[in-house]
């Protein structure tokens, strides 16, 4: 498509990003990029409750957004990202936090969320799963201050701040 000087540039403006924004989704179809909206497998739930049960503060939904490719040779997926979908209620993700983002690797034994309740709590978790443990370490932030956690199957191992 030829753009004319006589044709206005704010016409130009959004004509250039449909025409940029269509070729990047075609550009994802063709590199196989996917996205599906699921429910938590059973191996990853029973690990989510593994960790419920040391922490019963922690909180999760039941469904995930897997990101995944498609192999251009085999078209198996493989997996990239599995980001959980926390609930909200009245607006707030579990009727608590203004941002909440979890993200899990079952076969690796790892989660790692952030969560922001206001400026008064906030903070980064990571969460391994082991056969005998799960260690979470957590930094926290609040109005004035700052701390690190680490937490042994419930139980405080170290604290800093």
């Amino acid at each position: 498509m030829r753009m004319s000087k006589a044709m206005p540039k704010v016409l130009r403006v959004v004509l250039t990003a449909g025409l940029l924004a269509c070729a990047g989704a075609a550009s994802a179809q063709a590199i196989g990029l996917g996205m599906e909206d699921v429910p938590l497998r059973p191996s990853e739930l029973k690990m989510l409750k593994r960790i419920e049960a040391v922490d019963p503060s922690f909180k999760y939904g039941m469904r995930v957004k897997r990101y995944f490719r498609t192999h251009p040779t085999t078209k198996n997926r493989i997996p990239l990202r599995v980001e959980v979908v926390a609930p909200k209620i009245n607006g707030l993700i579990f009727g608590e936090y203004v941002s909440y983002a979890m993200l899990i690797d079952e076969p690796a034994g790892m989660v790692t969320y952030e969560y922001d309740a206001g400026t008064a709590h906030r903070g980064r978790v990571t969460i391994l799963v082991t056969p005998k443990d799960v260690v979470k370490t957590e930094y926290r932030c609040g109005i004035s201050a700052c701390s690190t956690r680490v937490e042994r199957n419930g139980r405080v191992v170290s604290e800093a701040g």
